[in-house]
């Protein structure tokens, strides 16, 4: 029997999503399958993922699991410090992801290749956490923000291309969507004329279980930035379009069947 292998992530919401396909790669070499990551995240994870030991990440107060002792590592922090703990911690062999690679292939493809796996191409067409999208074409659901100010896009952006949206038919609703660092950006779109419309809502999901719930009932296409609500979007099968402003849109394409991404310059128009 192959030796387990532990993966421990933390980062933000993309970042886990990204990291579905390792753990599906690893299952499918035979390996038995632990993920330390945020609990919230986990929720997320339905019962196609019954194979998937899942464990707290929290809860190891950055110290090495306590069970590790004969498994495989995979680390997405690089300190060589972390590295030489692992090991005195008893494990056989560690492997540590790059989490931020500038340039190159796809995220997945780099990380598969530390572990010397081949990706299929079909793995980047795959609903990861489920084909949700119902086939509707209503409601545009728009997050203007991010992680990280220099991700987003002008906010006149995104208010364009609701009034385009809206514009095209009585039938048609947006959504604006915001996080917790997004307070700057919910002031314009509440401080602008597409909020007066009836059919603009403007929403905060409190929690992230909570704003998969909403997406999969209410989004028939997904408009935003390189954000970590963006890739949830992607892996459940509900069509995105994603602009790309300082991080590679070749390294940081969310993965699902029905994904558009372009980078965004000050000449770019959309045309919907």
């Amino acid at each position: 029997m192959k030796p387990r292998m532990v993966f421990l992530r933390g980062g933000g919401l993309g970042d886990f999503i990204l990291t579905l396909p390792l753990l599906k790669l690893a299952h499918l070499e035979q390996f038995p399958v632990t993920l330390y990551a945020r609990p919230s995240y986990l929720e997320l994870l339905g019962s196609e993922w019954d194979w998937l030991d899942v464990e707290d990440l929290d809860e190891l107060s950055g110290n090495p699991p306590p069970y590790i002792r004969g498994c495989i590592a995979v680390s997405f922090w690089t300190d060589p410090g972390w590295y030489q703990e692992l090991i005195h911690a008893g494990a056989i062999a560690v492997h540590q992801i790059n989490p931020r690679p500038l340039s190159g292939k796809h995220f997945v493809i780099q990380s598969s290749a530390n572990m010397e796996w081949v990706i299929s191409e079909d793995f980047f067409k795959k609903p990861l956490l489920g084909n949700c999208w119902a086939g509707g074409e209503n409601t545009l659901w728009i997050h203007p923000g991010s992680g990280g100010g220099s991700k987003n896009l002008p906010i006149g952006h995104f208010i364009d291309y609701a009034h385009q949206w809206l514009d095209r038919d009585r039938c048609k609703n947006v959504i604006f969507s915001f996080g917790e660092a997004d307070k700057d950006r919910l002031s314009k779109i509440k401080s602008s004329a597409i909020s007066k419309d009836p059919r603009t809502s403007i929403i905060q999901p409190p929690t992230i279980l909570g704003l998969c719930d909403q997406l999969t009932k209410r989004a028939d296409k997904f408009v935003g930035n390189d954000s970590g609500p963006g890739h949830l979007a992607a892996s459940l099968g509900i069509p995105v379009e994603i602009g790309f402003t300082n991080t590679s849109e070749s390294v940081w394409r969310p993965i699902g069947p029905r994904v558009k991404t372009y980078f965004w310059d000050s000449d770019s128009s959309k045309i919907l």
